[in-house]
């Protein structure tokens, strides 16, 4: 088979991270498939090379970065495996000898997680003096992972776990805030959670901070769980580790528990083990895609999640280790991470909407296929090449997870053990699927945009970007085979899916993957806090090992906020908070408004996004083309970079007036612009509304405007600006589009 790129973002990111032998497409795939088939017996070892080959050429299964960057015959650099954990202990010479491991595993391009639990709080008593506490000691690992990334290897991702119960989790918790500290931007933090902390909140006890049986502070466990909470809502970490749902389904239970992850958090696993990961990709599966008679072929996916973790099995044969201690734990436990790609791009090429009750039904036949196929390859692998090393036949049978299993499968564990502790876990695979995949949705996530414009560092310069349109996969091949045709209601966005929906179908595959899921809920705009509280109860009650999220007004490294220093006039510098907009769909609802100025009819159009305004657009409509009392409500399409299309619908009749932009004239086109910049970065309601009825004349295009604005003020919100009622001096708020006084019945408009 040919390779051929769909689309050139694909290719250069192909090239930039994994062709450094710069060999074409199939020749980097037959390397790997040379490379990871070597394992395999002399007799067999070219028709396994063969079928690893074919499976890669097709995109049906892509293995994870490290794989594809240094699985070569002439590679030096022998690491096919993503990330490690490490250990560390209370002690001056631990601590250092785990910061010489993590440097090992950096240089040649690993992420490390580590929990740092067992260290002493920060002002506890040591012999010379005092203990500085676990996240001073983070600081180092933190700068030593910023070295050797300045050094030219791939980035040291890194995660850091401290349990609940530890005297220096609140500064843990508090200690990273995006740009407005730039503290460990080489780690991702988590907490570990446990049930009694779940229960204690339930029940507002308190909860006491502990370190080696001694208690050295108490606080209220609904403080601590808030406190947990509105920093990750604020700033997007930390994250949540359920350590107990985690060793609950730990079949290595017999052997250890588990304390640490990846730094994505889809392998929990104990210190001093790996990630040995690839991804089935889902869009492949997929026949006679966008048609009545689509259907997901879970026959030849059968066959590929056998082939899958045979390969994975053979990857840890063939690579090579930075430290002793891994390998032994390799040979120990043998865990591998066999996951999946592209499941929001499969929804869609099947006609199905992700987080549906079609899309959770499906998505439990693929995670039971994963499931019982791998654990039956394994047992396969053991008859064969004999079970890991410390496998217990008798004991791995109680693990909560096995029991599970259907009994045909147990039956043959019983007889013939497994060649893996582990067999399964959804990584993010962000940039595999972005390359080889050409774009797809990437891991368990939905379709992230349909269209969006991406940059992109040039080769020659750091500090230079280019920006390239990039299409999502499925809709790239929709569109070609429909070109003429509107967006069909199955292709969602994440924006589009209910956060709790979207949690749905993470529970769904947690029931069916023996280690975890990497995934960032993506909230929708305006989430408040509140809400946000009983998302973080919902993953825990529903049996997620770990939750993370994405705020789009939070600050998580500057991404969506930046602060721009100013003086107060006493030589002390604040902060102005900016916010950059969340990103527009395709399509928005809009409300159609008619006025007038200056004796023409004017239609004012108010897109919202997730229920908040977002952009308005202005026509004279002097040609009468939309008649207002049929048309109230629409839909505002952006068909390209400045073409926006308004689109309505009453029973039947179907209206488009093309192009609204090309109305947009002189001063009231830029101010129209401007408002909408104000909409969708965050501005409040009634400032704008403020700002716009200050316009002396009052026929006006600014009060204009204004009048159909206020109307979208919410009942009873506050007045920012702190003014008082003139009659009672209360508090005012807003009501019916006018100041008002709650207290005495006052109102600016009367």
């Amino acid at each position: 088979m040919s390779w051929t790129w769909l689309q050139s973002v694909s290719e250069e990111i192909f090239n930039r991270k994994y062709q450094f032998h710069r060999k074409s497409v199939e020749e980097v795939l037959r390397d790997v498939a040379i490379v990871i088939a070597e394992p395999e017996k002399k007799l067999i070892r070219k028709e396994i090379e063969n079928k690893f080959y074919e499976m890669m050429i097709n995109t049906r299964f892509i293995p994870a970065g490290r794989i594809l960057a240094n699985a070569w015959p002439d590679s030096r650099t022998k690491n096919y495996i993503n990330c490690y954990t490490i250990g560390i202990e209370d002690d001056m010479t631990s601590i250092y000898n785990s910061l010489a491991e993590d440097a090992k595993i950096s240089k040649v391009g690993g992420g490390v997680g580590l929990n740092v639990s067992p260290l002493r709080p920060r002002g506890a008593k040591v012999k010379d003096g005092e203990a500085s506490g676990p996240i001073s000691f983070l600081r180092i690992f933190d700068t030593s992972a910023k070295i050797i990334m300045t050094g030219g290897a791939r980035r040291a991702a890194h995660i850091a776990l401290l349990d609940v119960s530890h005297p220096d989790i609140e500064e843990f918790i508090i200690c990273k805030q995006g740009d407005k500290n730039r503290a460990l931007t080489q780690f991702n933090i988590s907490v570990k959670i446990t049930n009694a902390f779940m229960k204690a909140v339930e029940k507002d006890l308190n909860w006491n901070l502990i370190f080696e049986g001694k208690i050295y502070k108490t606080v209220k466990a609904k403080y601590l769980y808030d406190l947990i909470v509105k920093n990750a809502y604020t700033n997007n970490e930390p994250g949540i580790f359920n350590v107990d749902i985690v060793n609950k389904f730990n079949n290595g239970w017999y052997l250890y528990e588990i304390h640490e992850c990846n730094p994505c958090g889809e392998q929990p696993i104990p210190k001093y083990n790996v990630c040995d990961l690839g991804a089935l990709n889902l869009t492949a599966y997929v026949k006679n895609p966008f048609t009545p008679i689509a259907y997901f072929d879970f026959d030849l996916f059968e066959v590929d999640v056998r082939l899958g973790v045979r390969f994975l099995d053979n990857v840890l044969d063939a690579a090579e280790y930075p430290l002793e201690k891994i390998y032994a734990q390799v040979q120990n436990l043998r865990r591998i991470g066999l996951g999946f790609t592209g499941l929001g791009d499969a929804f869609a090429m099947l006609g199905i909407i992700y987080g549906s009750e079609q899309s959770k039904h499906l998505a439990h036949e693929i995670g039971k296929s994963l499931r019982n196929n791998s654990y039956m390859a394994s047992i396969i692998l053991a008859k064969e090449r004999g079970p890991f090393l410390l496998c217990d036949n008798e004991k791995i049978l109680k693990s909560h997870f096995i029991k599970k299993l259907p009994k045909s499968i147990r039956d043959e564990i019983k007889l013939y053990g497994l060649r893996n502790i582990a067999l399964n876990t959804i990584a993010p695979t962000g940039t595999i699927s972005f390359s080889i995949g050409q774009n797809c949705s990437s891991g368990i996530e939905p379709i992230f945009s349909l269209e969006y414009t991406r940059r992109i560092r040039t080769k020659n310069d750091p500090d230079e970007y280019i920006e390239q349109d990039v299409f999502d996969y499925a809709w790239g091949l929709w569109k070609a085979a429909n070109p003429e045709k509107q967006k069909p209601d199955f292709f969602v966005t994440t924006a589009d899916v209910a956060p709790k929906d979207s949690i749905d179908i993470q529970v769904i595959f947690q029931e069916y993957v023996d280690a975890a899921i990497s995934k960032t809920l993506n909230l929708p705009s305006g989430t408040t806090f509140e809400e946000y509280k009983d998302l973080f109860q919902y993953a825990y009650q529903n049996g997620l090992k770990g939750f993370t999220t994405f705020n789009p007004e939070g600050s998580m490294k500057g991404i969506l906020e930046y602060n721009e220093p100013t003086s107060n006039g006493n030589g002390e510098i604040e902060y102005i908070k900016r916010r950059l907009a969340p990103k527009r769909p395709s399509d928005l609802p809009c409300d159609i408004h008619q006025t007038s100025f200056k004796g023409e009819r004017v239609v004012i159009i108010v897109g919202k996004l997730k229920g908040s305004l977002y952009e308005i657009f202005v026509d004279d409509d002097t040609n009468g083309s939309l008649d207002i009392g049929k048309h109230k409500e629409g839909i505002i399409r952006k068909v390209n970079k400045g073409r926006y299309d308004l689109i309505v619908q009453n029973g039947d009749e179907r209206a488009v007036v093309e192009n609204l932009s090309k109305n947009f004239g002189g001063t009231y086109g830029s101010l129209a612009r401007f408002v909408s910049m104000a909409l969708r970065h965050g501005t409040p309601l009634q400032f704008i509304v403020d700002q716009l009825f200050k316009s002396k004349e009052f026929l006006g295009f600014e009060r204009t405007v204004s009048r159909v604005l206020k109307k979208y003020i919410k009942d009873g919100e506050k007045v920012m600006t702190g003014d008082k009622c003139p009659e009672c001096n209360s508090d005012l708020e807003f009501r019916e589009g006018c100041v008002s006084c709650p207290a005495c019945a006052w109102s600016k408009c009367l």
